[in-house]
């Protein structure tokens, strides 16, 4: 096998063992029963939780599963009936319905597949960036699995972690095209543009967004490793790769762009994100994420510790800080070390807040509506681990150079260990004695230390084959143990109760359910089964008017998910009050039934609530005179339907067919198999006038101009084509020469 096929088989190794603990069953990475909260809250062996964000669940898993069971059933994911009144599904870009590796969602446990899949591809692409800029093998293999194992990965399950992977294939597009405009030759984008579109349809534009400012400046510095000729060449082919990344993404950009502008995007509407900054007491956690215990497992009185886990976005490591340093100071590619330097102090002073320093990438265009703190931490990442790469390649020369500047590199080190520990003090003080009990805090700022000393150790005494294997095997351990830290905290084993799934699959019909606790957003939508309830960003801005007007009068509409998640106590309100008290608008959006937890009771009467089923995780009542899903106004009618899509009707006179679905731009009507416009009823519902007699009116969602956006991907899948022909045609002919 040749060299790099034995790395790339390494960096998938790294992956599955660091997964191992799941693999092999010892804990439990799916999320389906936590989340849902069809299952118990079970604890891991070390508490807290494996990840920091519940939408590892609610949006990856339940969304995600539900477009993946409309793709491999020849649907596109444009519409998902299951959530709200019915909302668009892809354009909401948080399931990366259009992304492969979301297929494998459609298996119980395929989501962590799903994420080893990136993680290799993050490492592999990594590796093969790093070989292009000319390292020793061994030293971009190292930095390739410290970057497949990185902290975003290991913090988040949900999509701001899906674009990770594709960055450093972004940004050896760029070198790619960069040697192209070297050589003169032809070709050298397309890895650009495959890059740019996979990092839209991973799901998370904000992450995308930030990757692509690292790209531009990386891009930058290779215009500057250029003549003026050359640069024209360069320039060129960023530009026709960023043209056909565009047209490749263009039936997600059509969808995303089209639902934003009727969307309610809560705080992505104004600047609130933008002066979010992590507080200096999360500083320690750069390169001791777990100095104050696993995530949310210890709280502090001022709820400190909280705000950090709320708003980080990954850690680093000490091995990746004394590796970097020396890769400060190692000798050439001033102008890369420079251009990393650079994105790293501007990247982390506005995730810190510090004063102008911070402001400088706040003056990019959207940038006030990115929370920065989270979602640009995997680009710091990357550029750490490039400069680690090459304080690796300096490392491994042992020349009596790197040697001396190693000496010095170790001592800052060790002085930022010490640095970071006398300030994670003072909060572990706060955590009480519990915590003081646990070995977190000495063990991460000892794991520290002792790594950096290894690293020295191992550098400065062993000979040049054992100091390769050493280096590497301290710097995976270490990548390894962070990364496998957070698994347990995951459960051991969870048992999902099926009974409610199993209880309103058979008897929902077309009607909703609304959850007061059991099958939380957007699991209805995972089983197919219609909820009322939402999580989610954006949702569309006639059912968060609806929400507020007729359903609750209190909650955020974007997090309507029943229970005190949604903020409901801070207004001295619950969401059982405002279902009792708003009983007609649940009503009138077919909402059938309610679950509430075990134990949480209804007022049973005739008129309102009847309890059907008790299982151990939900009680379910029927709510009685509920609205048909298709109802005829105006007139009286009778009304038949067996699907979502079409009803039957015969009306004495004209009428009015109301769907109880929200009615957005690209819904389309037929009568009888002639187009019919679809109006707006009650501010939200789909309605179609109809005249006397029998008929049958279907009904159809595209997103609009969605047949341009399919011409435009199918123009980019033919540029990509073209180009590699000419570019394989050109190098036949140098070859030939």
């Amino acid at each position: 096998m040749p060299p790099n096929g034995w790395a790339l088989l390494a960096i998938a190794a790294a992956v599955l063992l660091a997964n191992l603990p799941y693999i092999l069953g010892f804990f439990d990475p799916n999320p389906l029963g936590p989340r849902s909260g069809l299952g118990p809250s079970a604890l891991g062996l070390t508490g807290g939780v494996p990840v920091l964000d519940p939408n590892n669940g609610i949006t990856s898993q339940a969304l995600g599963h539900r477009a993946a069971i409309d793709v491999v059933n020849g649907r596109m994911p444009w519409w998902n009936p299951y959530e709200g009144t019915g909302l668009p599904l892809a354009g909401e870009m948080q399931s990366a319905a259009l992304v492969p590796p979301t297929l494998l969602t459609l298996f119980s446990g395929g989501q962590l597949y799903e994420h080893m899949l990136l993680e290799v591809l993050a490492g592999i692409a990594t590796f093969l960036l790093l070989g292009r800029l000319g390292l020793a093998r061994w030293a971009a293999l190292i930095a390739g699995i410290a970057f497949a194992l990185n902290g975003t990965s290991a913090s988040f399950g949900h999509a701001p972690a899906n674009p990770v992977a594709f960055l450093p294939l972004l940004i050896l597009g760029i070198e790619k095209a960069y040697s192209a405009s070297l050589a003169g030759r032809r070709g050298g984008w397309w890895l650009i543009a495959v890059a740019g579109a996979l990092s839209l349809y991973a799901g998370f534009p904000e992450v995308a967004y930030v990757d692509a400012l690292l790209a531009t400046a990386w891009f930058l510095w290779r215009c500057g490793c250029l003549g003026r000729a050359r640069v024209r060449a360069l320039a060129g082919k960023a530009g026709t790769g960023l043209a056909a990344g565009v047209l490749l993404a263009a039936p997600l950009l059509v969808a995303f762009v089209g639902y934003l502008q009727h969307s309610d995007v809560a705080h992505h509407s104004d600047a609130y994100f933008g002066q979010v900054h992590l507080p200096a007491a999360a500083l320690p956690h750069l390169l001791f994420p777990y100095v104050h215990g696993p995530a949310l497992r210890y709280s502090d009185p001022g709820l400190t510790l909280a705000s950090i886990w709320g708003g980080v976005g990954g850690y680093l490591s000490t091995s990746l800080l004394l590796l970097g340093l020396l890769g400060l100071l190692s000798k050439g590619r001033r102008g890369l070390k420079v251009m990393l330097l650079a994105w790293i102090v501007l990247a982390m002073s506005r995730i810190y807040g510090v004063p102008f320093l911070g402001d400088v990438l706040g003056v990019v265009p959207g940038m006030s509506r990115v929370l920065f703190p989270r979602y640009s931490f995997s680009s710091v990442e990357l550029a750490v681990v490039v400069l680690a790469a090459l304080g690796l390649h300096d490392l491994l020369s042992g020349t009596s150079e790197s040697r001396r500047r190693l000496i010095w590199v170790t001592a800052a080190s060790l002085a930022v260990v010490v640095i970071a520990a006398i300030g994670a003090g003072p909060l572990a003080d706060r955590l009480g004695p519990v915590f003081s009990s646990r070995p977190y805090f000495t063990g991460s700022i000892a794991w520290g230390a002792v790594v950096v000393a290894a690293l020295a150790g191992a550098a400065l005494l062993l000979r040049h084959r054992r100091r390769e294997v050493l280096v590497a095997v301290i710097v995976v351990a270490d990548a390894m143990a962070l990364f496998v830290f957070p698994e347990l905290s995951a459960p051991r084993s969870v048992h999902v109760d099926m009974a409610p799934v199993a209880f309103l699959q058979r008897h929902l019909g077309q009607a909703r359910v609304f959850t007061l606790g059991p099958l939380q957003p957007n699991y209805g939508s995972y089983f197919g089964i219609a909820s009322l309830n939402v999580n989610d960003v954006p949702v569309a801005t006639s059912f968060t008017n609806y929400v507020h007007r007729r359903l609750d009068q209190v909650v955020g509409p974007t997090h309507f998910v029943g229970t005190a998640q949604g903020g409901l106590p801070l207004y001295g309100a619950s969401a059982r009050d405002e279902l009792l008290r708003n009983l007609e608008g649940y009503r009138e959006a077919g909402v059938s039934y309610v679950l509430t937890t075990p134990g949480e009771a209804l007022p049973e009467s005739r008129a309102t609530f009847t309890r059907v089923l008790r299982t151990p995780t939900a009680w379910i009542y029927r709510l009685a005179g509920s609205e048909p899903y298709f109802t005829a106004i105006d007139t009286p009618c009778t009304v038949r339907s067996t699907t979502r899509l079409a009803a039957s009707l015969t009306c004495p006179r004209s009428s009015t067919l109301v769907r109880r679905e929200t009615a957005l731009p690209g819904w389309s009507a037929r009568v009888d198999d002639h187009p019919a416009p679809v109006r707006v009823n009650q501010g939200i519902f789909q309605a179609v006038a109809v005249k006397s007699g029998s008929h049958r009116v279907t009904f159809s969602y595209s997103p609009p101009q969605i047949a341009w956006a399919y011409l435009a991907f199918a123009v980019g899948c033919a540029w990509l084509l073209v180009g590699a022909a000419l570019g394989r045609r050109q190098t036949s002919r140098d070859l030939e020469r």
